[in-house]
């Protein structure tokens, strides 16, 4: 048994708990409660809210031995670990909401050997893939571009919101259509991943649709 601190949102532990909710001993603590004593008490740390902004992921020097999972979908774990100057064995993860709860952990390490993400994810009872590491990972990158390219769709008239998703189901098989992907994920998360992949590669496919955009502003 793990003795686990999850840092996040009321969502992500959630999601969190359907996942590995049994046979581990879970803490969850949002980023304004969370204290040294919660960091201390730990095997290994889960971040699903860390950025190059958060003042919290300083903590995390207190207990080095701690194995520490970062949720690097709007960055990179190279960028995390020169920030903060980790001496932890760090991994990313794919944290998005809806893309967690999955067989299959998509993660993606820098330093850490693969050897030890293998340890720690049969220890956790999880598949994985590591994918590079790059600003969106891989499927939250492909998933926003396609929910992205549908907003343009909408705003060039081409079809509405219910039409596009049964295309996308019918025609390409896919479980959900790309506005109700949009549902399950946030718009907020879907918004700034394409502003984060925006700003890393500078190209003209990640750039915000101005309809989604007026959406996100209408519901921050």
């Amino acid at each position: 048994m793990m003795n686990i601190l999850v840092v996040g949102s009321a969502e992500s532990q959630a999601e969190f708990k359907l996942k590995f909710g049994s046979g581990h001993s879970i803490a969850s603590k949002s980023c304004a409660e969370l204290q040294l004593k919660d960091v201390m008490a730990c095997d290994l740390i889960f971040d699903f809210e860390i950025s190059v902004k958060d003042q919290h992921g300083q903590l995390y020097h207190q207990n080095p031995k701690a194995a520490l999972m970062v949720n690097s979908v709007k960055t990179t774990v190279i960028e995390l670990v020169k920030h903060f100057r980790w001496r932890h064995s760090l991994v990313g993860f794919n944290g998005l909401p809806g893309m967690f709860n999955r067989p299959q952990l998509e993660l993606s390490i820098d330093r850490t050997d693969a050897a030890t993400v293998e340890i720690l994810c049969k220890q956790l009872g999880t598949g994985y893939r590591i994918v590079q590491d790059r600003v969106g990972m891989v499927t939250p990158r492909v998933v926003c571009m396609i929910i992205n390219e549908a907003f343009y769709a909408v705003q060039e008239g081409t079809a509405n919101e219910q039409d596009i998703d049964l295309a996308m189901k019918l025609g390409t098989n896919y479980p959900a259509g790309p506005f109700e992907m949009l549902k399950s994920i946030g718009i907020r998360y879907v918004y700034e991943l394409l502003e984060a992949l925006h700003q890393d590669t500078g190209e003209l496919r990640y750039k915000v649709c101005p309809l989604l955009k007026k959406k996100y502003l209408n519901e921050a």
